[in-house]
Formats: C-alpha cells, sequence, structure tokens
C-alpha cells in the first residue's frame, strides 16, 4: 500500500481527532531521534572532566556523596536533547498536527502558542528529565546497560530517555489539545 493509500485509508475509517493522534505520535516519534542524536553529540562532545568542580561543590552543599561528574554531564545532555527536541516537535505539530486549527493566526498567536507548547512541554519535560536521571542511575551499573556503543556513549544514554519521552507523552497531548491548540470560539 502507498503512502497515498495509506492516507485514504486512514480519511476513510478514522474520525479527525483520531488522525489527530496518530499525527501528534508521529511528530513525537521524530523528536526522538532529535532528542537522541542531541543527548549523543553532548555526551561525545563535553568531556566528564568539565563537571568535576561542579560535583565537588554541590556534593557538599547538597550533602550528595553518589554524584558523580558523568551523571551531572548526563543530566545536561538529556536536558538538551529534551529543549531541541521540543522546539522541533512544535514547528511539526504547529503546522502539520494542528494546522487547521492555527490557519491565518499572525506572528504574536504563533509565539504565544510557542510559549504555551514550551510550558506544557516543560512540566511532561521534568517527568521525561526525572524518569531519564532515575532509570540512568538505577540501570548505570547493570552490564548490558552500560555497554559502552561508542566512547562514553552507553546503552542506557538511550534507553533511560526513552522511558523519560514515553512517560511525558500523554501530558503532552492531552494539554496540548486542550490548551495549546484549542479550538477557537466557534469552530467546529
Amino acid at each position: 500500500m502507498s503512502v497515498f493509500g495509506i492516507r485514504k485509508f486512514l480519511r476513510r475509517h478514522l474520525t479527525p481527532e483520531q488522525r489527530r493522534v496518530i499525527k501528534f505520535l508521529v511528530v513525537g516519534t521524530s523528536g526522538v531521534p532529535v532528542n537522541l542524536g542531541v543527548v549523543f553529540l553532548a555526551t561525545i562532545l563535553i568531556p566528564v572532566a568539565t563537571f568535576d568542580g561542579l560535583r565537588v561543590s554541590l556534593s557538599g552543599m547538597l550533602g550528595i556523596a553518589t554524584l558523580t561528574s558523568a551523571g551531572l554531564r548526563d543530566v545536561l545532555a538529556y536536558g538538551l536533547g529534551i529543549v531541541v527536541s521540543i522546539l522541533t516537535n512544535f514547528l511539526l505539530n504547529n503546522y502539520w498536527t494542528w494546522g487547521d486549527r492555527v490557519v491565518g493566526d499572525d506572528r504574536q498567536q504563533f509565539l504565544r502558542r510557542l510559549v504555551k507548547f514550551y510550558l506544557v512541554s516543560s512540566v511532561a519535560a521534568l517527568v521525561q528529565l526525572g524518569t531519564s536521571s532515575v532509570v540512568s542511575a538505577l540501570v548505570r551499573g547493570n552490564e548490558f546497560f552500560a555497554y559502552p556503543l561508542q566512547g562514553d556513549y552507553r546503552v542506557y544514554h538511550a534507553f533511560a530517555p526513552m522511558v523519560g519521552i514515553l512517560c511525558g507523552l500523554l501530558i503532552n497531548f492531552v494539554a496540548n489539545n486542550l490548551w495549546t491548540f484549542r479550538r477557537k470560539r466557534g469552530a467546529q
């Protein structure tokens, strides 16, 4: 079946809102390689030693003896992956997933949606970041998850953010559908 055949099939058998959910999932899926690519680049390009001084300061200030430079670098890498993928997801969702609701909007409305999208995504991102960090810490010592894929980049660097992404998915769709891209008054 061709892409056009699939599109025709979906139009015939799914409601517009069901198709919107599928579009949202496609966009979210496209954000995964963006997120993981940024995590990969940050992990490869930012040496762990960069965080040695910060680790010592935070360990003393917070009293966390198990704080590691690698753990701090990973949190930064996960955070960067989240911020960049939120932007790419917003652009795709704005023009494709909810494009029917934003037709004719001006730059100010676009920027307002971008801010709302980042707010919603930030809540989901905090869930994602927390989940990624916890999962990373839990599996870091496991032989399978600690297996190096490229230099310092290990299996858990891909696995932990994917678990976090799944946790933030539901929050993102519901809040963005009801608030960021809500129907305009009088629209069907």
